[in-house]
C-alpha cells in the first residue's frame, strides 16, 4: 500500500479542497467590473435577446400565432426575467455570507478568503443585472412572495458550511449556468447579451467548483440516515427552484404585452418542450448530488 492509500479519505478530500480553493483565489485575482465590461449600446429594441427555442412558450401551438415583433419583445422580457432570477439568488448568498462572515473566518480561513472573491463577483453580477433591467426599462416582474418559500428558508437558515446548505448554492448556480451555455451558443445575439452571459458563466464556473468540493468534503461527515432524512427537503427545494426558474409568472407575459397573460402562464407549465429543457438543465446537478448520497 502506497503513502497516498494510507491517507484517510477525508484527509485527501480536505487536501484537494484546499488546493482547489488556492487555485480559485489565484484565478479570481484579476477582477474587472462587469458593468464596465458589457457593451451596453449593442442592446437593440428590434433584436431578440434570446433564441426562440429558449422562450418559455416555444413549442406551444399558440406560439406560431405570435407576430415576429411579439416574439422579439417576449425574448427581451424573458432574458431580463432570467437575470432577475440571478439577482434574487445572489441577494440570498450575499445576505447569508455577510451574516456569517466572522464564523466562517475562524472556522475555515482558506475558504473564507475565496468566498470574499465570490462575494465581490456576485455583487458585480447583481449590479450588471440591475443595469440591464434599467436599460430595458422594465420593472421587477416576479415578487418575492412568488419565489419558492422553502428555497428561501433553506438558503437562509440551513447550517452554514453544511453539505445541505452548499447543495442549495450549487443548484442555484448550476441550473442557470446550463441555460447560460445554451444562450451563449447563439453568437447572433446582441454583444451585450453574450457578454452578460459569458461573464456570468466564467465566474460561476469557479463558484460551482467551490460548491462541489465543499459538498464532497461536508457530505463525508454525514451518515446515510441523515442524508436520507434531509433528501426529501432538498428534493422539494429543487422542485420549487426549477418551477421559479422555468415557468414565468403572468407578470412576465404582461410586461411583454401579450394578451391573457394568466392563460400563458398556465399553459407554459404543461409545455412539453419547456419541461424537457428544464430536465436537461437540472440533470447534471441531480446526478452529482446522487453521487454524494442525496436522493433527488
Amino acid at each position: 500500500m502506497n503513502f497516498a492509500q494510507r491517507i484517510p479519505a477525508r484527509a485527501q478530500v480536505q487536501r484537494h479542497h484546499d488546493a482547489l480553493v488556492n487555485r480559485l483565489n489565484e484565478h479570481s485575482g484579476n477582477y474587472r467590473d462587469p458593468v464596465q465590461a458589457v457593451p451596453w449600446k449593442s442592446l437593440d429594441a428590434e433584436t431578440a435577446w434570446l433564441p426562440e427555442e429558449l422562450l418559455s412558450i416555444y413549442g406551444l401551438p399558440e406560439y406560431v400565432q405570435l407576430s415576429q415583433d411579439e416574439r422579439i419583445r417576449l425574448s427581451q422580457v424573458e432574458f431580463v426575467s432570467f437575470c432577475e432570477l440571478g439577482l434574487w439568488l445572489e441577494a440570498l448568498f450575499i445576505q447569508r455570507l455577510g451574516a456569517n462572515s466572522l464564523q466562517e473566518l475562524y472556522r475555515d480561513p482558506v475558504s473564507y478568503h475565496y468566498q470574499l472573491h465570490e462575494l465581490r463577483e456576485e455583487v458585480g453580477h447583481s449590479l450588471m443585472f440591475l443595469e440591464l433591467q434599467q436599460r430595458a426599462q422594465l420593472p421587477f416582474m416576479t415578487p418575492l412572495s412568488e419565489r419558492p418559500p422553502l428555497a428561501r428558508l433553506f438558503a437562509r437558515y440551513a447550517p452554514e458550511g453544511s453539505a445541505a446548505f452548499w447543495t442549495t448554492i450549487l443548484v442555484g448556480e448550476d441550473v442557470p449556468d446550463r441555460m447560460n451555455r445554451l444562450i451563449f451558443a447563439h453568437k447572433e445575439l446582441p454583444a451585450a447579451v453574450l457578454a452578460i452571459t459569458h461573464i456570468h458563466m466564467r465566474e460561476e464556473a469557479r463558484h460551482m467548483a467551490f460548491a462541489r468540493t465543499t459538498i464532497q468534503m461536508r457530505s463525508q461527515a454525514m451518515g446515510r440516515a441523515k442524508k436520507r432524512f434531509i433528501s426529501p427537503v432538498l428534493r422539494e427545494v429543487f422542485r420549487q427552484f426549477l418551477r421559479t426558474s422555468f415557468f414565468p409568472g403572468e407578470q412576465v407575459y404582461a410586461a411583454a404585452g401579450l394578451s391573457n397573460p394568466r392563460l400563458w402562464a398556465r399553459r407554459v407549465r404543461h409545455n412539453p418542450h419547456r419541461i424537457h429543457l428544464m430536465n436537461q438543465c437540472a440533470a447534471p446537478s441531480r446526478d452529482f448530488l446522487h453521487t454524494q448520497g442525496f436522493a433527488l
